[in-house]
């Protein structure tokens, strides 16, 4: 069974995310982040449900979260890597992968 990894940028994203939303409610923060940990454990049953963004790179694929948050991510036999967890609002061309 693959693994689930949130690499540098991605962590970065979820502290980012979760500092903005702090400054008003440090529960609803908490909140976020934990919808966005439990949706993306629905990566490790179904890999390769998310939509193919092969315009942000080989094999990146896109699962949105019950968050207005986008998880952008490889998978492969051994590990599934979130790369990013953007805002829906965010333009993504202009992230980088």
């Amino acid at each position: 069974m693959p693994g689930l990894v949130f690499t540098g940028s991605a962590q970065a994203d979820l502290l980012e995310a979760w500092l903005y939303i702090a400054e008003d409610s440090l529960a609803a923060a908490d909140r976020v982040l934990e919808a966005i940990e439990r949706d993306a454990g629905v990566l490790l049953d179904q890999p390769l449900t998310g939509r193919a963004r092969p315009e942000l790179g080989q094999q990146v694929r896109s699962w949105p979260t019950s968050t207005p948050y986008i998880l952008y991510y490889v998978s492969d036999e051994s590990d599934i890597a979130v790369l990013r967890v953007l805002h829906h609002a965010r333009d993504v061309r202009l992230a980088a992968f």
